[in-house]
This record gives C-alpha cells, structure tokens and sequence, in this order.
C-alpha cells in the first residue's frame, strides 16, 4: 500500500502542537468562566448559577481530555487511530470523551428542566417524575458507549482489518505507538451513536420548547411582566448557549458516520473534524460569557472604562448643524 500525499495540516504533529494551542489557550478563558458563574451571577439567576457551573465543569472535562490527555490522531474510515497524548492509553480516553460529551448534553437538559419546573411545573403532574427522570439521566450517561468495551477486536487482526480499510498510509506517529482499534464492524458503534444522540435531543427538544410555549403563548398570569422579560432573556441566552454545544457535537459526530459510510479517506478531514471537538470548549465558555448579560457587562466593563466620554448637550441648546432649512 502506498502512502497518502501527507501536508502538514494532516499530520499528528501539526494535530498535537495545535492542542497544545487549544489548551493554553483554554486554560485562562475557561478560569475566567468558572469566576464569572461563581461571583458574577446576579440574584435572578441564582437558580441556574449551579446549572452552569455544573455544565461548565463537564465542558473542561471534555476538553482536557480531548486537547490535552487524549489528542486523537484517528484514521477514517478505519475505526482506528492513535493516542498522542502524554498517556498512551487511546481506549480509556475514547470512551472517557464520548461520556464527557453524554455528560454535557444531559446537563444542558438538566438546565432546561430546572426552568420549566421552577417557572410552571412545580404544581403539574411532572414534579412527581422530574427526580427519578433526572438521576436516571445521569446514570445512564457512562453507560452509553460501555457496551462498545466489552466488543473492543482483538487487536493485532483488528489492526490487519484496518489496514485493509484505508486506500493509501497516512504519515504515522514517530514516537511508536500502537493503532488503537475502536472496532471492526460498524453495526455496535452506529447503534451506539445513534441512541446517544436521539435520546438528548428529545430530552432537550421538550424542555426548550414546554419553556418556549409557557412564556410566549400560554404567558402565566402569576408573573409580572419584567419577570416575564427577565425569564425571556434567560431562556433565550440558555437556548444559544445549548444550540452552539449541541452544533459543535452534531456536525463532526455526524460527519464522522458519513466519512466511515462512504468509505472516503482524507486525513486532513479527519484532524479537522477532532479539532473542531477540540475547539468547543473555547467557544462554549465564549458563548456563556457572552449570551448572559451580567457576564458580558462584566467581561466588557474595560472596554466601557476606557471609551472615551460622550460630549453631553445641555438641555434647550441646539447645535446649528441639526437646524433644516
């Protein structure tokens, strides 16, 4: 087999030292999330404070593993790759990864429910579900990919299968690692994916919408407008937030089974789609400081410090260029 035309973008060395980048980088903006969440959260949203620190902190799991400990060189279509993090176990990680991405997308559903209940459940049939629902969510999120565990190929055949798989070699870790071998037949991993994705997505899909519906068009009676208002712009920052997590999950996971499903081979795809995981940590934490107003006056307080002062006019006084002859 011959090797693949190899540009640099589609190595592991321009893949390891660009997560690097990420997580360097990371680091201070997701600090500065955590201080934001902690003690720049106002009184009215003191019942989702938690709620984001605690999504806030399965984002920074997902990314330090991601960028930092588990760094995936994987070779589509093979379920195949390497680990180029500083530890080789590419096994742990995968399936550390794709928990830490269950973990998310259940707690932004966690998130959305604490809101309709406390806004309009607490009095309705689903207070009596609500707790049971949500401990079972969370149980059941290292239980997704579990399964895939114990079907993990022997790997020196698994590796042979692989191998055959791919049209050309792409250019190869330098260090000796070992291809880590996911699996061989597709079936396992594609039930898998698609479970882990349909269940969140309805979970999330009816809580952004039983919140939608009870403040634009049922508009309860027992609360005033400005907390109508309020609530609104909440709802709202929570739905962007949430739409840009599930985005960043949805479009690589998903190209993943189209790659793997057309048997198309392009290593410079294949970083992309891993960088693209990589970035999300980055851009969750810029959407949650942005999206909510007390975190983006706070964040953009120098900024506001160091403009200049608007010259003010004094009452009654007309400048001559604002007269219309």
């Amino acid at each position: 087999m011959h090797s693949c035309s190899n540009p640099y973008l589609a190595s592991p060395d321009f893949l390891k030292t660009a997560f690097h980048v990420i997580t360097a980088i990371a680091t201070p903006i997701h600090a500065f999330g955590f201080y934001c969440i902690i003690r720049k959260t106002p009184q009215h949203m003191n019942p989702v404070k938690w709620l984001l620190f605690n999504l806030h902190c399965w984002c920074i799991l997902l990314d330090v593993t991601i960028s930092f400990l588990g760094i995936p060189y994987i070779l589509f279509p093979a379920m195949a790759g390497y680990g180029l993090g500083p530890i080789e176990s590419p096994g742990l990680f995968f399936y550390l990864g794709v928990t830490f991405v269950t973990g998310v997308t259940t707690s932004i559903f966690v998130t959305f429910e604490n809101r309709y209940f406390i806004l309009f459940g607490e009095s309705s049939a689903w207070r009596y579900f609500r707790k049971p629902a949500v401990v079972l969510s969370y149980i059941i999120v290292p239980l997704y990919y579990m399964p895939l565990q114990f079907f993990i190929p022997e790997q020196e055949s698994g590796r042979e299968i692989s191998w055959a798989l791919l049209d050309c070699i792409p250019e190869l870790p330098r260090d000796g690692r070992e291809l880590f071998v996911l699996a061989t037949n597709l079936k396992g991993p594609g039930l898998t994916i698609f479970i882990s994705e349909i269940l969140p997505i309805v979970q999330c899909g009816t809580f952004v919408s039983l919140n939608l519906y009870n403040l634009t068009i049922a508009r309860p009676s027992g609360m005033s407008k400005k907390t109508i208002q309020m609530q609104h712009l909440l709802i709202f920052a929570l739905i962007l937030q949430a739409s840009v997590n599930t985005f960043l999950f949805i479009v690589p996971v998903n190209a993943v089974i189209y790659i793997v499903y057309i048997h198309h081979q392009n290593q410079l795809l294949n970083n992309l789609i891993v960088f693209c995981l990589a970035f999300h940590g980055i851009v969750s934490t810029l959407i949650m400081i942005f999206a909510h107003k007390p975190y983006r006056d706070f964040t953009l307080l120098p900024v506001k410090y160091f403009r200049p002062p608007q010259p003010s006019v004094s009452p009654g006084v007309f400048s001559t260029s604002n007269l219309a002859v």
